[in-house]
C-alpha cells in the first residue's frame, strides 16, 4: 500500500497526535496558505514527519510500508493511540524493531 504523505498527516491528528507548533514553515514546498500547513507543522515540531535534506516536504511523492511504518513508530514513541495503524504494519514495524504490547497479547 502505497500513501501520499499529505493524507498521512490527517489519519495521526485524528488518533490523537497533538503537539505545540513552531513558529517557523518547516517546509520550503508547503505554504502557510495551504489545507494542510498546519497539521504538517504540527507533526514536524513533534518529531513524527521528516522532510528532505533540501528543506522540502514532498507532500505529492508517495510513501512505501515502510516509510509509513516508520511515522507509525514515531507517533507510538509520543504516545499516540495507533493501535489500527499498527496491526496494518505490525510486519513493518518488527522489521524496525517496534515492539507493540498490544498485538503480542
Amino acid at each position: 500500500m502505497i500513501m501520499k504523505k499529505t493524507v498521512i498527516f490527517s489519519m495521526l491528528l485524528a488518533l490523537g497526535v497533538s503537539v505545540s507548533a513552531l513558529a517557523a514553515n518547516p517546509f520550503s514546498d508547503v505554504p502557510q496558505g495551504h489545507w494542510a500547513y498546519s497539521s504538517i507543522k504540527r507533526l514536524a515540531a513533534a518529531g513524527i514527519i521528516d522532510g528532505y535534506p533540501d528543506g522540502s516536504y514532498g507532500g505529492n511523492r508517495l510513501l512505501t510500508r515502510y516509510e509509513m511504518a516508520q511515522i507509525v513508530a514515531k507517533a507510538m514513541a509520543k504516545g499516540a493511540d495507533v493501535d489500527r495503524l499498527a496491526s496494518e504494519f505490525a510486519n513493518e514495524l518488527d522489521l524496525l524493531g517496534v515492539r507493540v504490547a498490544a498485538l503480542e497479547e
